[in-house]
């Protein structure tokens, strides 16, 4: 299946929010609608570990958590996703 240019992000706390909107954007080639599978990051210890080797965690980004907390839902473009 291919993906879609955009992506309509559904907090994972709302299943019945993401069967609406699947149905209503059936008809959109270009969206697709995803209930939210990430996780809170595990490492929680206050023991002394290694720096972390990546830079950017391209699943952990502050504004779509922050929105999907608000609004239950956000659009995200992806990138290099042709029309």
């Amino acid at each position: 299946m291919p993906r879609g240019r955009f992506l309509l992000l559904v907090a994972r706390d709302q299943p019945v929010l993401w069967w609406y909107l699947t149905q209503d954007f059936a008809r959109f080639k270009g969206v697709e609608v995803v209930l939210d599978q990430r996780r809170r990051q595990r490492r929680q210890g206050t023991g002394t570990h290694q720096m972390e080797r990546r830079e950017f965690d391209r699943r952990r980004q502050p504004g779509i958590d922050r929105e999907l907390r608000r609004r239950s839902f956000v659009i995200v473009a992806r990138q290099g996703v042709a029309e």
